[in-house]
């Protein structure tokens, strides 16, 4: 068998990006790691001592090398990989370059004993400030056994600006670990120190994500697209308030890539499904033709070029959206259930664009109140900008058009462009919080005859630790035989809710002096005083709170947290 590794002509070494410097252990192990994959290895050993200062070895059972193979692949432009410059826009192989055993014996010394198939013997070479200082022959199984020891031994200005061994595991690790992520047809044994670290057999991508991620698995939801020349599958994950920070890889053709487009497009897929875009996990394979693939613009091949990018990214956008609603299953049985109220007296081209009694429609709504409940404070991303313009338009709009669903929700428009969904219950209750909290010495309705209000001992002592903060909000009221008499309230608390009003602020007990006993009563009053979900308004109504609403200094959440409102574009319920 011929030897296959050769150098290239000097037209094709003039198309090729700049190699990369080695720069830590890790990025030895990845080229090491790459070369037995293209080696077609179908399994690994590797051996890390020291955090890779010391001591990388990787072993592999792969096809292994003949004598001169050996001895050219320490040359750089030196490789069986490509022959001619169009190869560079087809590679179907991990590396391509020639660099990366060349630039690796530069900087350490070296050690590669390997046999292919044809050969008796195999090849023990030692290599330092790359040149081949000694050969032996050796009697071995096929495959190839490479050993790079003191990396930057006589570059001591390069080795001090090595991290600490922590540090330079970690980024061995994260290296080791997207390559399992895409290889995983091959058993892989990791060794640090001589003990075994990991250990990864054949395994799916879920199987393999779950070893690697360990708690990723319970949230993740598997992703296919099939269109023309693009294939992309892997696993998203749903909106989950308990993860503080998401796992997020990108690999084309099973190499593992930064493509900031296509994050933006991916992330973007949760906006208005979560707060914090940090938590979004996402495992993407995207599979396509080698031709319409340029790795040639990154020393590293971490970054690529695609055709037809914008293609690829409006997919899995949209087929994520898709994913987060369908999480959220209608059955029928809730769908004949759910009211549609329409409280709206007048026409609104936009909003007549929307057939909210069909059941398409129907089901989406139903599908954000299971979104709305279930994620909480996580739920609907807000964004400053288009606040202050929801606020400003509002301000300067006449007339507000709205309608309400399912006696939950008020629903008007903003420019023709965005849905907005508005909970009334939520809404009114932060109008009221911050109405209790900037206000003082507020106007009273007076009764005819005083309420009595009859207390426990314990609630009755509670009471009294706050009459004062009562009495600046408008209740007033005074004490007799263990019983409070409400001869006045604020005038925008009616009377019928007063006891709701009372039970709620008596299950907590005020202690006298407290600097918190102020919102917690006008959070206890805020909360019972609001309207309830339910209550049909009329439009007169609904313009008015959404008007308070945005004149609130903090429209987006209540003061627990909980979002108010939820903004949609119009092309949200098209089909």
């Amino acid at each position: 068998m011929k030897d296959l590794i050769q150098f290239l002509p000097i037209n094709v070494i003039s198309q090729i990006a700049a190699g990369e410097v080695i720069l830590r252990p890790s990025s030895v192990l990845r080229e090491l790691l790459e070369n037995a994959i293209d080696a077609n290895a179908k399994m690994i050993d590797i051996f890390i001592k020291n955090s890779g200062k010391t001591l990388i070895q990787l072993i592999d059972d792969g096809d292994g090398m003949s004598v001169n193979d050996a001895k050219m692949s320490i040359q750089r432009y030196a490789t069986s990989k490509i022959k001619q410059a169009d190869d560079i826009f087809k590679m179907r192989t991990k590396g391509f370059r020639g660099e990366a055993l060349a630039s690796i014996a530069l900087i350490s010394q070296l050690e590669i004993q390997t046999k292919n198939q044809e050969n008796v013997l195999g090849i023990h070479l030692f290599v330092e400030e790359g040149k081949i200082k000694e050969e032996i022959p050796i009697n071995m199984l096929k495959g190839t056994r490479i050993s790079v020891k003191n990396i930057f031994y006589k570059l001591p200005a390069r080795r001090q600006f090595l991290k600490s061994s922590q540090i330079e595991f970690q980024h061995i690790v994260h290296e080791f670990y997207k390559i399992v992520l895409a290889h995983r047809n091959i058993l892989y044994r990791f060794y640090h120190n001589d003990k075994i670290v990991f250990y990864f057999q054949e395994a799916s991508l879920r199987e393999r994500i779950k070893e690697i991620f360990k708690n990723e698995n319970k949230i993740l939801t598997p992703i296919f697209i099939k269109k023309n020349r693009i294939l992309v599958k892997g696993f998203v994950s749903v909106p989950d308030s308990s993860i503080k920070k998401g796992n997020q890889l990108i690999l084309v053709n099973q190499r593992c890539v930064t493509h900031l487009f296509l994050h933006k497009k991916i992330i973007h897929a949760y906006d208005g499904f979560l707060k914090d875009l940090k938590t979004v996990s996402y495992f993407i394979f995207i599979h396509i033709d080698p031709n319409f693939v340029n790795w040639n613009i990154h020393p590293s091949k971490k970054e690529v070029q695609l055709e037809e990018e914008d293609i690829i990214g409006c997919m899995i956008q949209q087929e994520i959206k898709n994913i987060l609603f369908d999480q959220y299953e209608v059955k029928n049985k809730e769908l004949k259930k759910y009211d549609v109220l329409l409280s709206c007296d007048s026409k609104n081209s936009f909003l007549n664009d929307f057939s909210f009694e069909e059941l398409s429609y129907k089901k989406k709504v139903i599908q954000l109140e299971n979104l709305f409940r279930l994620n909480d404070s996580s739920f609907f991303n807000k964004n400053v900008d288009l606040t202050n313009q929801l606020s400003r338009y509002i301000a300067n709009k006449k007339r507000i058009i709205t309608l309400q669903i399912n006696r939950k929700y008020i629903i008007f428009t903003l420019n023709n462009e965005y849905i907005i969904f508005v909970d009334q219950h939520r809404a009114h209750r932060n109008i009221l919080f911050e109405f209790f909290l900037r206000e003082k010495n507020l106007i009273s309705q007076q009764f005819l005859f005083p309420i009595e209000v009859r207390l426990l001992k314990k609630e009755f002592i509670s009471l009294k630790n706050i009459k004062d903060d009562l009495i600046n909000f408008g209740f007033h009221l005074y004490f007799c035989n263990e019983s409070a008499y409400l001869y006045s309230v604020p005038e925008n608390i009616h009377q019928n809710i007063l006891v709701e009003v009372f039970q709620n602020i008596l299950k907590y007990n005020f202690i006298k002096g407290k600097k918190k006993n102020k919102k917690i009563l006008i959070q206890s009053i805020s909360k019972s005083a609001s309207i309830k979900y339910g209550t049909e308004l009329y439009p007169d109504k609904m313009e008015c709170l959404i008007r308070d609403l945005f004149s609130c200094h903090n429209p987006n959440y209540t003061d627990s947290g909980d979002p108010i409102f939820f903004v949609l574009r119009k092309n949200f319920f098209k089909k």
